[in-house]
């Protein structure tokens, strides 16, 4: 198989903004931006946004992820960029997780405004808090993106390994590979001694305890 026959096999064929196989028209096809699988990496030329829809952006990731002297500021990983990446542009419908559409999310971010990027921590924590009680769309959206964008920069990992005793090994998402840098080999002499030592019943040799004469009566 050819490198383009495996990439649309894997759904993964460019098509406009990125997405994978054919862009539907809008109000065909469903109206769905793509027919396929979602592209590794979101969309090859991510949603934009104005000056303060990513000023906002980045004070909910801050807000979300409050700055500390250890770790990466996520206000400063460009996350507006990777945010874009991932929503569904105009006049298309979402289909994959997080469900965030451009004019929807563009509006949620207007309604939060330049008064919140100004607010101090406790207005903009409150803020959010409150799109979180009314079951606003664009909580989860946001909390999604912001996370996933902040946890998948490798200076975070960097960080988590620095700062973690757990996380010394850790090298990112396991996927596609899985730890292969970090995964002990099986300890032979165990196996053997657990094939020599281990028994099992024939599914056709399991019976029913009989819990009849049980009582919690003293």
């Amino acid at each position: 198989m050819n490198d383009a026959a495996a990439n649309e096999a894997l759904g993964e064929k460019p098509a406009p903004f990125g997405a994978p196989e054919t862009a539907a028209t809008p109000g065909e096809a469903g109206g769905f931006f793509e027919t396929g699988r979602p592209r590794l990496g979101g969309l090859q030329d991510p949603v934009r946004f104005d000056e303060t829809q990513t000023a906002v952006i980045d004070a909910v990731a801050d807000t979300m992820i409050p700055p500390d002297p250890a770790w990466p500021t996520a206000s400063e990983l460009d996350l507006a960029t990777f945010v874009g990446r991932y929503v569904t542009p105009s006049g298309y419908r979402n289909k994959h997780f997080p469900f965030a559409e451009e004019d929807d999310v563009k509006a949620g971010l207007d309604r939060l405004g330049q008064s919140f990027v100004d607010g101090d921590t406790a207005a903009r924590t409150a803020a959010i808090a409150a799109l979180e009680e009314a079951e606003d769309p664009l909580f989860e959206q946001l909390r999604a993106l912001v996370y996933y964008g902040y946890y998948s920069r490798p200076v975070v990992t960097l960080a988590i390994n620095k700062n973690l005793p757990a996380g010394r090994d850790y090298h990112g998402p396991p996927l596609p590979y899985g730890y292969l840098q970090t995964t002990e080999p099986w300890d032979e002499e165990l196996l053997t001694e657990a094939q020599e030592n281990g028994s099992y019943l024939e599914t056709d040799d399991v019976v029913r305890v009989d819990l009849s004469q049980l009582s919690w009566a003293k």
